[in-house]
């Protein structure tokens, strides 16, 4: 499926994808604040800021060791947020680094979860978002990103842009 979605999209549609996909990021964590601020002030703030330290937590322990993360980051923005953190040198990614990404998908699908089972069709549109969102940044970025030590190229096979 993914070599043939490759050839058969262009690196405008890719852009579109992957604004799309940061767009799409921004509506899901916005359902997610907005439930949990709704019932509960204190935990929405809460949340907001584990939204925050979640983003600096994957920019520090998977973006800032990208090579290509300053001058062509597929993701855009985090590329841009590990100009504020401690440099790091690229390289393959240990177990720590692992780690770090394990935190930040936690750190942004735990909280909410109490709350948005209250109402299951907003507890399957959180969970529907945050599948889209990741599919459409796989789709949109992986392929036109050139970091030979991403675990996720290593896992599912190179993604050389096709233009």
């Amino acid at each position: 499926l993914h070599a043939a979605h490759e050839g058969a999209m262009t690196q405008t549609q890719r852009t579109w994808l992957r604004y799309g996909g940061n767009a799409l990021m921004l509506v899901w964590l916005a359902l997610g604040v907005s439930v949990v601020l709704f019932y509960n002030t204190a935990m929405g703030v809460v949340y907001i800021l584990i939204i925050a330290l979640s983003f600096v937590t994957i920019a520090y322990s998977m973006c800032s060791k990208c090579p290509c993360r300053l001058e062509s980051c597929a993701h855009i923005w985090l590329g841009r947020l590990t100009e504020l953190l401690p440099g790091r040198e690229p390289g393959e990614y240990t177990s720590w680094d692992g780690l770090g990404s394990v935190l930040y998908l936690v750190g942004l699908h735990a909280l909410p979860q109490f709350w948005l089972w209250r109402h299951k069709a907003l507890f399957a549109l959180f969970w529907a978002l945050s599948l889209g969102v990741f599919l459409m940044l796989y789709f949109a970025a992986c392929p036109s990103c050139k970091n030979q030590y991403c675990p996720l190229k290593l896992r599912f096979g190179d993604h050389d842009v096709q233009n």
